[in-house]
C-alpha cells in the first residue's frame, strides 16, 4: 500500500454547508484505493451553544412552538464524495464519525462506482452538510497496486 492523502484540518459553523477540496494523484497501478476518514467531536456538547443554533433554526422555519431541548443533542456532519479526473466517482453520506471506504473495480463502499481505477487526479471532496462547533478531521488514502 502507498499513501497517496494525508490531510487534516479544522472547520467552524462558518463552514456549514461547504465543501473543502483535497486533490491527489493516483497511479497507473492503483488497483484499489482505501480510505480512512473521521471527525470530532461528533455531537456539538456546549449545550447553550446548540439551543441558541436550534432556537434560529426554528424561527427560520417558523416553528417556535416546538421545545428547543426535545433536539439536543445536535450532530455535526461532515461526509466525503470522490471526484477522479473531475468526473463524479460516488459518494458517502454517512452518519459515523468514522469510517472506511475502499473504491475499486468490485466491491467498492456503497454509494462509490464500481469501475477500474483511472490514473490521474482524483478529488476526495469534504461535505461539511453542519458544524455547530470547531470540529476536526483527518482523512489518509491509500493506494494499493497491482
Amino acid at each position: 500500500m502507498m499513501k497517496v492523502l494525508s490531510a487534516a484540518g479544522k472547520v467552524t459553523e462558518k463552514d456549514s454547508k461547504t465543501n473543502i477540496d483535497h486533490k491527489f494523484n493516483v497511479s497507473k497501478s492503483a488497483k484499489r484505493l482505501v480510505v480512512e476518514f473521521s471527525y470530532s467531536p461528533k455531537n456539538v456538547e456546549n449545550e447553550s451553544n446548540s439551543l441558541e443554533l436550534i432556537e434560529k433554526g426554528l424561527k427560520k422555519y417558523k416553528t417556535e412552538s416546538e421545545n428547543p431541548s426535545d433536539f439536543l443533542p445536535i450532530r455535526n456532519l461532515l461526509t466525503l464524495s470522490f471526484d477522479e479526473n473531475k468526473k463524479y466517482r460516488g459518494a458517502c453520506h454517512r452518519h459515523p464519525n468514522e469510517q472506511k471506504i475502499t473504491i475499486s473495480n468490485e466491491n467498492s463502499t456503497p454509494g462509490i462506482i464500481n469501475k477500474e481505477i483511472e490514473s490521474g487526479e482524483w478529488n476526495a471532496v469534504l461535505n461539511v452538510h453542519f458544524a455547530g462547533c470547531e470540529v476536526e478531521y483527518s482523512i489518509e488514502i491509500e493506494e494499493e497496486q497491482i
